[in-house]
């Protein structure tokens, strides 16, 4: 492809990287560039051979793009064409006129991940060709650094746009945006996806993103119409590379705070005080299934009730069992003043559930912690004494809030289920550790 110019060209090819579609007004097209490369371009000897090859894929249809979220997705092209520009031969790939094209995951799966038209063909000779290119993809990547510029360095420098290598800290929704947090070895920097780009990077992702610029005093990231945000396999040298910065010891301690709440949940979430504790599904238990008993349910937390964490810890009076607020018991001249005699503190609060035991179920469910009585203090665990909580133990439970939020979090709980005069049973959350 890189000798001479041809016509109806049919190709497979690495994407080492490419653009978000954009607006051409020259050509009156929708445009997106990609840089490709197989074995043959990488093994080359030929001294006068370019890294990669740039392909431009046209259309007047902006939908009628691939939508490439990996580096080192595979791409397989019809009828596209080499021209000579600027001395290199590049390859064009109008779909407007005839072109087409296929992509498929650069590891798993002989289905495409999406392609252009309803019907395409699948043969022996590509499905070894198939098989050659991730055999490449692997080997290729897996010792490969990708290049990008450290977000101090970015600000620094100020580059009019630059590429750079990140560690997904958070993702949140707001309004038609998605903010989304980010960070490498040397900073911290926020970033917001518009309505189009929404769920291109989940929390705990490593991206590769191109043509980004940096904003507010090195605080912001943003985008520019043709920028694109490629997430990078951990298999991947880049993603390796990055991984072992963020654990190494120069990285600053305000980083390493936003990744113990992301990093540390690798682990086991829970530890499990009754270890014979039989697994249920949230259906069945709430059905009424063992009441009086315990099980184990495997749970995400999609949210926690009260949200703010100065209304999970309450009051009772040991003596006649009766139950305060902390405002109840603390105002006036006893306001954050010690705890009277005869009353200790304890954690009330609700969580709703999804079911991640593998059953498909949508339903939400509400599971509650009451340490009233002794049961489930092990979850959370308080270490007041007799002081008002401080600042800090808030500050902790907050930290417990965002961890058990984050929507990769999953967790294994023992429960017991008590009958409520008939209707559905109330459920609490005994016998479990948080590991927070």
């Amino acid at each position: 492809m890189l000798k001479t110019e041809k016509d109806r060209i049919y190709t497979w090819g690495v994407i080492l990287d490419c653009s978000a579609p954009y607006y051409n007004e020259k050509s009156a097209n929708y445009q997106c560039t990609f840089k490709l490369i197989d074995d043959s371009l990488v093994g080359s000897k030929s001294k006068s051979a370019p890294e990669y090859l740039t392909a431009t894929m046209f259309s007047k249809i902006a939908a009628e793009f691939p939508s490439v979220i990996k580096v080192g997705t595979i791409i397989r092209i019809h009828r596209g064409e080499t021209k000579k520009h600027k001395d290199q031969m590049i390859l064009n790939i109008n779909i407007t006129r005839k072109a087409a094209w296929i992509i498929f995951d650069p590891y798993d799966g002989l289905t495409p991940i999406a392609q252009k038209g309803k019907h395409y063909t699948y043969t022996e000779k590509d499905k070894a060709a198939l098989k050659s290119l991730r055999k490449f993809v692997k080997e290729y990547f897996e010792k490969k650094d990708l290049e990008g510029m450290s977000l101090k360095d970015a600000e620094k420098k100020k580059p009019k746009d630059f590429d750079t290598i990140c560690y997904v800290l958070d993702v949140k929704a707001k309004g038609k945006e998605e903010k989304v947090k980010l960070c490498d070895g040397s900073k911290i920097v926020k970033l917001s996806l518009p309505i189009n780009r929404k769920g291109a990077v989940a929390a705990q992702d490593i991206v590769h993103i191109r043509s980004v610029n940096i904003e507010k005093g090195g605080k912001e990231i943003s985008l520019n119409e043709y920028s694109s945000v490629l997430r990078i396999p951990k298999e991947y040298a880049a993603a390796k590379a990055l991984l072992k910065e963020l654990q190494g010891p120069k990285v600053d301690a305000e980083i390493k705070k936003e990744l113990s709440l992301v990093m540390d949940t690798k682990g086991e979430t829970t530890k499990l005080l009754k270890k014979n504790a039989k697994p249920i599904s949230l259906k069945e238990l709430f059905a009424g299934k063992n009441i009086g008993g315990t099980n184990k349910v495997h749970v995400s937390v999609v949210d926690v009730g009260p949200k703010d964490p100065h209304d999970w810890i309450c009051v009772v009076e040991k003596k006649t069992g009766k139950q305060f607020k902390l405002s109840e018991v603390f105002s006036g001249k006893k306001a954050k003043g010690p705890l009277p005699d005869g009353m200790a503190y304890y954690l009330k609060m609700q969580f709703f559930v999804k079911d991640k035991s593998g059953a498909k179920d949508s339903n939400m469910y509400t599971l509650f912690l009451c340490t009233v009585e002794g049961k489930g203090k092990e979850f959370i665990k308080l270490n007041l004494g007799k002081e008002y909580p401080s600042e800090e133990e808030y500050k902790n439970l907050k930290k417990v809030y965002k961890m058990l939020t984050r929507a990769w979090v999953e967790m294994d709980l023992v429960v017991e289920s008590v009958e409520a005069s008939g209707k559905q049973p109330v459920v609490f959350i005994v016998d479990t550790e948080l590991n927070c």
